[in-house]
Formats: structure tokens, sequence, C-alpha cells
């Protein structure tokens, strides 16, 4: 009876709260027969090795393990009358099933025997209702990539776009992180990507963006979903990457490693630096509880060097002033990564997991315009700390649920490298004089001024744009999951989220306060964070809440998956009421923005549909086809601003576009078909074609009319379309090689790539925003990737005497080529001063392409046993043949290296009273280039 009262009680809060949080389970399922007779066997005992998992097969000899944590598993069959099996190598990933048949012998010659079977995994997923690429931890380390995101980079469908805002981008966007560029996955936007760790989501609200690292050695698999998704997964358009961690078990395990470039020497290293380590096993003490903590150190002397940096140093005479090394100046990081996990098994059905994980990184973004001034590159200090708690009770062999909450919070700041947060010093007591006489580089300025006092100081350039932003939330979900019938496993469940935003951004610092320069909520006026209620500059409280069911139907190897999700969002915000008068809604002449001028804003209400079926073509193929509509809140920067800010700036004037609680929700429409084949016993082919509709993107709108005067503001006036097809060749380890080689064709087109990509045509021409679809600036036409894996084991490869000097050795390599993403052609121009800058296109929007990129990355190790520890060197060379790769040109030629102005009449008007030095340095930026050649040696020791 108290069990019964228990359960309702924890179903009850089940339905009250909810996070957003995804799948770190899947299941093992299969049919046992009798070898002799291929006769289904009833009442076999199906168990998971060292744990408290299993199941009993039916009357058709089919059993369900449920619920089993992604990883990798020995399964042991037994039976009355029959010999004992113990299949290894049973995997399991997260939202999907581990097909595992077997068969059991009675023979008299076989019986008190435990029959020993290898699997592998297999080549045709049977319930792959949707692309899945999935990574796992053994795949990962034996890469030549550190963290999930490279690994997701060389996906297919998967777009990086260079992330530093030095190269002129008409989207005016803010960098993602301190490594790393963004990701674009299926011709969305980069906050169209969801990105959890081991169920959780670690994503900023405000930007759409994740900063989140968590350390290698730490990974037990990275899952990215990039066609329609279950009805589990909300507030998410184009992708889902699922990173799961590794946990404790019953013996004591950890890793300990160190990666370097410094062993080449100075001049040719970029100080690249990690230092990890992980623990886990039993908590001493109890049999029911296990541990696991892991932690990483980086230090990154230069996160993001340029192939063409030594050349332009040593051609313009610039090695000596940065000590002869080939390192962009103060373009550092400084970070590390925290990660923990606890299991805790209260009884075989009760189980208890918390974890949590944090990173901090503080780096440095090279802008050329602070060449000569480098400790003024501005600084980020990016935070994040997650923390989570889940139960699963398991109610019987067919029906467990789970109750979880969480809390995670991400923060900013970006200001000048040297002065930082302190506000207060970036006002000048005199003009800040920033750029030289021709607007190429600020200076730390030997312009002197007399003050008043007699003392002869003079201005440093700082940089300007002084940033903070915080925000976090708090979390619940409840979901159950029931085998109610042979054939239906159904799925319910409830998230609910609530989050805090702040938000301060001083548009210029240097120019001491000035309302129409401060946007603020959740800051006072001098940048500490405050809950006053004031309606102009409150703190930001939106919900979400959302609810699904799905329902997974498998009959004769068909498979199909139906859910409906419902999603509610409240901004909780206030709105204009009259966008044409905002400031009075009345039509007045009071030019004040009162409560008055507000209204709350509005609920929405979303249903989201999705479908997916897989059936077998023939034994060795299977298609699989999906459909879903999808509804993603808009980045909620988009959605508030301080609106003393905005009464300011409409007085005054200005092109500024101003966030809008008035956006609705991002509408996608995704359809995909897919086949995979088996062509032999070791290889397959994965054909998948897709297509997306996208309506209601975030965009600059021009309100007009308006009084006192015309506005900009972000609304949902952006649409695309996308489209492509994804091939996969996989092969399986055959004479110690293994491949995978990717190509995606795709077509992505659209009115605008990101929320602000009509900034200058906003400011140009005010009606003359896009009607028609152009290529997006992530519209890569061709990609390609390989992946070629050579491992030898134990014993293997040329024997030298009595020793074989290869064994356990290995080499991975990563070939990747990659047509250019688009830009708009404009007549040649002067595009690299810091004065403001009007660009006439020749062209249509993104009717020009950069050249091809292409790169080779290379890793070679060797395990070295050690009794029971293993040592394993390895060396990794990153873009082996030093391929300069182009990242960015300037519109008018074409080039990375040259603007052509300086061949037009006005830059030889120019040329004739101006030395070229400074013009040809300024416009020969290395930013403008992809990554050199990078030699990193590592050593990792395992037990």
């Amino acid at each position: 009876m108290k069990l019964k009262c228990l359960t309702l009680v924890m179903l009850m809060l089940c339905l009250l709260a909810g996070t957003a949080m995804s799948a770190t389970v899947g299941k093992i399922t299969g049919v046992i027969t009798d070898s002799q007779t291929k006769e289904p066997l009833v009442g076999v005992s199906v168990s998971v090795v060292g744990t408290t998992m299993g199941a009993m097969t039916n009357e058709d000899g089919q059993y369900n393990i449920m619920n089993v944590p992604v990883g990798t598993y020995v399964l042991k069959l037994t039976a009355v009358g029959y010999a004992t099996v113990e299949i290894s190598n049973v995997e399991v990933s997260a939202d999907l099933a581990t097909y595992q048949n077997e068969t059991m012998s009675s023979q008299a010659t076989d019986l008190g025997k435990t029959i020993q079977v290898t699997t592998e995994r297999p080549l045709v997923l049977k319930d792959k209702t949707t692309t899945v690429n999935i990574v796992k931890r053994d795949e990962l380390l034996a890469m030549p990539t550190r963290g999930f995101d490279q690994v997701v980079g060389i996906q297919n469908s998967v777009v990086r776009m260079q992330s530093n805002v030095d190269v002129r981008q008409r989207g005016q966007r803010e960098p993602v992180g301190g490594t790393g560029s963004e990701l674009n996955l299926r011709g969305g936007r980069p906050s169209e990507v969801a990105y959890y760790v081991d169920g959780f989501s670690q994503q900023d609200p405000l930007t759409g963006n994740s900063t989140t690292n968590i350390n290698n050695n730490a990974i037990k698999e990275v899952q990215v979903t990039s066609g329609a998704f279950s009805a589990e997964y909300g507030n998410v358009a184009s992708g889902i990457v699922n990173v799961t961690t590794n946990s404790g078990s019953n013996e004591y395990h950890g890793n300990a490693e160190i990666v370097t470039d410094n062993l080449v020497g100075s001049s040719r290293s970029y100080d690249n630096n990690y230092y990890s380590a992980d623990f886990g096993g039993p908590i001493p003490g109890t049999e029911k509880g296990y541990f696991f903590l892991s932690g990483e150190k980086r230090w990154l002397g230069d996160r993001e060097p340029s192939s063409r940096t030594d050349e332009i140093w040593e051609e313009y005479g610039l090695s000596e002033r940065f000590d002869g090394t080939r390192r962009l100046p103060n373009n550092s990081l400084d970070g590390y990564s925290l990660q923990g996990k606890i299991d805790y098994n209260f009884t075989p059905n009760l189980k208890l997991g918390l974890s949590g994980n944090g990173s901090r990184d503080k780096w440095q973004e090279f802008r050329q315009i602070f060449l000569f001034i480098p400790e003024h590159n501005p600084r980020y200090d990016d935070k994040n700390l997650g923390l989570n708690a889940k139960i699963t009770h398991t109610l019987n062999s067919k029906t467990f649920y789970n109750l979880s909450a969480s809390y995670f919070k991400t923060s900013r700041f970006r200001g000048d490298g040297v002065v930082g947060e302190d506000l207060a010093a970036y006002n000048r007591p005199f003009a800040n004089p920033e750029e030289d006489t021709v607007d190429l580089f600020w200076e730390d300025s030997l312009r002197y001024v007399y003050q008043s006092t007699g003392d002869t100081t003079y201005n440093e350039a700082y940089w300007p744009g002084y940033l903070k932003r915080k925000s976090s939330y708090v979390g619940f979900k409840g979901d159950i999951t029931s085998n109610w019938a042979p054939e239906h496993t159904l799925k319910a469940g409830i998230d609910f989220q609530r989050h805090t935003l702040r938000f301060f951004e001083h548009l210029d610092a240097t120019l001491g306060y000035r309302q129409d320069l401060l946007n603020r909520y959740g800051y006072d006026s001098l940048g500490n964070e405050t809950d006053d209620d004031d309606f102009k500059n409150n703190v930001k409280h939106p919900i979400n809440l959302g609810l699904f069911i799905e329902d997974r139907f498998e009959w004769q190897n068909l498979i199909v998956s139906f859910g409906l999700r419902f999603d509610y969002f409240d901004y909780k915000a206030l709105r204009i009421k009259n966008l044409q008068y905002p400031l009075d809604f009345t039509g007045g002449t009071d030019l004040s923005l009162d409560r008055e001028d507000l209204e709350e804003s509005k609920k929405f209400k979303r249903l989201s549909p999705r479908l997916g079926i897989a059936f077998p073509v023939s034994d060795k193929t299977q298609l699989h086809v999906n459909y879903g509509k999808f509804f993603q809140r808009p980045d909620l920067r988009r959605l508030y601003l301080g609106y003393d800010f905005l009464e300011a700036r409409i007085t005054a004037g200005s092109y500024y576009p101003f966030a809008s609680p008035n956006l609705e929700p991002e509408k996608t429409t995704q359809y995909e078909v897919g086949i995979t084949h088996q062509l032999g016993a070791t290889t397959a082919i994965d054909i998948t074609a897709y297509y997306k509709d996208v309506q209601d993107l975030t965009q600059i709108f021009h309100q007009s009319p308006a009084s006192p005067r015309t506005y900009d503001y972000f609304a949902n006036i952006d649409f695309g379309t996308i489209k492509g097809v994804d091939i996969g060749l996989n092969m399986r380890r055959t004479n110690h090689i293994s491949l995978d080689l990717k190509y995606t064709l795709s077509y992505a087109s659209g009115t605008g790539s990101y929320a602000q990509s009509h900034y200058i045509i906003a400011w140009q021409n005010p009606e003359g925003a896009p009607k028609r679809k152009a290529p997006l600036d992530y519209d890569q036409r061709h990609a390609l990737a390989g992946i070629i894996d050579y491992r030898l084991g134990k014993s293997e490869g040329p024997k030298f005497g009595d020793t074989y000097i290869l064994e356990n050795f290995g080499i991975n390599v990563i070939v990747q080529a990659s047509s250019g993403t688009p830009y708009t052609p404009i007549q040649v121009d002067n595009e690299i001063t810091e004065a403001a800058f009007t660009p006439l296109p020749i062209g249509s929007i993104n009717s020009a392409r950069l050249p091809w990129t292409w790169q080779v990355d290379f890793k070679a190790e060797r395990i070295i046993p050690l009794g029971k520890y293993s040592l394993v060197p390895y060396l990794v060379v990153k873009n082996l043949l030093d391929r300069d790769n182009v990242v960015s040109v300037y519109e008018g030629t074409g080039k990375p290296n040259e603007t052509g102005w300086l061949g037009t009449a006005a830059g030889q008007d120019w040329v004739s009273s101006h030395d070229t030095y400074l013009y040809n340095l300024k416009q020969d930026n290395p930013k403008n280039y992809g990554a050199p050649r990078q030699i990193l040696f590592g050593l990792r020791m395992s037990f």
C-alpha cells in the first residue's frame, strides 16, 4: 500500500513539473531461439552482467530490457536444459534499440559450458527513423579532434562558419566562444541546434549558443540527430547534439593526460596545452553507489592561429615586435572544465542520478585594428554551471518513469583587455583618439592633452563595447514509458522551465553615461545586478512548458513512431501598444514612454506532430521516412530591452534594431527519406534526402510611418527553404582498416541568414528588405569528409626477433574538403577603414563564392601495457599539408588580402599623399585564413 501511495505521489509530481532534457538511455531487445529446431524459447533469463537489469523471454521468444544507460555491455542467457551464452560488446545508444537475437544449444556436448559470443555494431540500424550519427568513446579518442564540437563538425550537413568578427560579416554577430567556430546544421541558424550533456540542456537562452566544455576523456558517446526528431524534444528546429559522459562502475578506473605543442620549439608552436584527468568507481562504504569525476585545464597562447601570420609578420617587419613567434598577439584562452556524477541504487527498481558540470573560459580575441596595442583586444569571460538530479523508478518489467530537476547558469563579460570590468575606467576625460590619421588602426596615442592641472597625459584607445549578460533556468521534467502491449511502447511527459535573464550593454563606454548608449535589464546603470521591479529595466522571467506523447509501434520489422507535442511560451514581457506611436500610444505629443504605452505580451501555444517510419526492403536494406513540425522560441536577446534605452534612441533617431516581445515562435517543417543498404559483410551505404521549409524567422524590420521618428525592430519576416542529400559509406575494420566516408550536397536559401542580416540594408534603403530568397551565408554546396583508421592489436604487425614492433599501434586520418560559402560582390571600395562604409552591390545577394577549403588531420598512437596500467603516447598533426585555406575575402575583389581600392582613382589620390605600408598591412589580415599546420604531442595514462 505504501509503495502504491509513493508511486501515485511521484506520478502526480510528474504531471506538475518537468526540464529541458534529452534521453540518455536506450533498450536491448531480441528473440532467443533453439539452435536446432529454430523455435522460439520461452522463459530464457536475459541479464545484463554487472547490473540488476534483465528480462525473461515471452511465448514468442522475445525479450525487452528497457531503460538501459548508454554504454557497452555483456548479456548473459540462461535456461534450464540449455548451455549458457554470454554475448560481449553489446552497444547501447541514446534513444535507440539494440537488437540482439541469439540461439541456444541443448546438445549434451554443450551443457555445462558457457558459450562466448562477440557481437559487432550493426551496419544497418533497424529502428533508425531519422538521421543519427553516433561517435563512441573509442572512436573519439582515436581521432585527431578535441571536444565534442570538433566531432560534430565532421558529420553530414554540418557547416562550420568562421567565428571571428574581425572578418567583415553582415550579420553583426557576437562571437560564439573561445574555441571553435559556430555550427550550422542542415541550413539552420546556429541557435537552432540544441546541446545536451547527460540529458540536460547546456544552451544560453539569450543567444542560443553553447559555450560548455567537457573533458575529452570524460565523453562516452556523442550523438548528432539532424533529421526530424521525436516529440520529446521541443524548442529546437535543426538538430540535437547529445553528449553522454562516463559513469562509475564496480571497479576503479581513470585517466590522466597531457597535450602540448611546445615540444616543436617556441618559434613553431602556438603554446596550446591541455591537462586533464578523470577517476571513477564504487563509492567507498557502499555497494549501491558509483561516482565519476573529471576535469581539464587548458591554456592556448593562440586559440585560433592563422596559417599566414608568420609570413605577414616577416613581410612587414613585425617578427621582432612579436618575439619571433607566429602567434596572433593577445588571442589567448585560459580555461578549465569540471564534471561529476553520482549514481545510487536505493533498490534494484529505484535509482538516483546526480550530475554537475561547470566550465570557465577567459579569452581574448585578436582584432587587427588593435595590432599595435594588442593588450586592448576585447576580453571575454564565459562561465557555465549545470546541476541536475534524476530519479528513475521501475514499476515492473514493462513500465518505468523519471522525475528530474535541473539548474543551469551561463554568463559572459566582454570588455577592454586592460581595464576589464571597471566600467568607470572607460570614461575618458577627453575624446578618445581611437583611429590613426587614416582610420586604419587604433593607437596608443602619442597625442598629448594639456589638462588644467598642468599634467600631460594621453588617452589610450580602449575597446568601447562593454557587455554583461547572465541567464539561468530552473527546470523540471516528468516522463513515463510503458511497453503496454507487445507491439507498442508508449512514452508521455511534461517539461517546464523558468528563466532569469539579465543584460547590460554600453555601446561605447568611453563616452561615459549616456542613456541612448546603455541597454540594460536586471542591472543598474553602473552594471550592478539589481532586482528593481521598475518596468523599464526589470529582470526578465520567461517560462516555457511542453507536453508530449508518442507511441512506438513494432510489427514484423516495421517500426512506426508517432508523436504529438504541445508547447506553451510566455515571455512575461511588456510590448509597445501602438508601433506607429511608440512613445504615446494615443498619437499625441507626449514623447516619454509610460507604463500606459505598453501592454502585456501575447502567450503562444503550438502543436507539433512528428512521424517516423522504418521498414526493411530486404534482409540487407532498410528504408526510413519522417515528417515533423518544429517550433522554436526566438533567441531571448531579441525579445527584451531596456525601455529607457528605447525611449532615448527613438527620440534621438537611430538605426539600432530594437528587441521586440511581439516576436512569435519560429516554424520549421521537415521531410526526410533515407535508405541504408549493406553491400557485403563489412560495408554499408546510407543515402538520405531532406527538405525543410522555414517560416517566421527573426529579422530587422523598418517601422514606417512612425512618430517621432521611424525606427527598426525585430519581426518574424524571414523565410527560406533547405534541401539536400547526405551520403555515407561505412566499412567495418577489415585487414586492420576501418573507413567512414561522408558527402553532403545541400542548398540553403532564404531572405536572411541571421537576425541582423538586414542591418546595412535597413540603413541604406529602409524599404529594400529582400522579398526573394537568395543563398544563405552558410549555403555550402559540397562537403566531403573521410575518416580512415588503421589499427594493430596485440601480437600483430611486423615482427623483429621475438618483438612485434608495431603491436597496439594505430593511425587515424581525417580528410575534409568543402566548397566555398557565398558572399555578395560589391563595387571596389575602401573596405578596411573603421569609418562608416556603404557597400554598393554589383551582383545579386550571395551570388559569388569563396574558394574550396580542404585539410588533412593526422593522429598516431601506441598503447603500451604496463600491468594494470596502460600508457598511450601519441602525435597529432592538424592541417598536415599546411594548406592556406581562405575563410574570408574582400567582397570587391574576392581576394583575402586585397581590397582593390588602391587601384581606383580615389585610391590613387590617397597614395599620392600617404605611405601605403599601413594600408597594405591592414588589408593583409591574417584572420582571413584558416588554421596552419600544428603539431601536438600527447601522453595518456589509463587504469
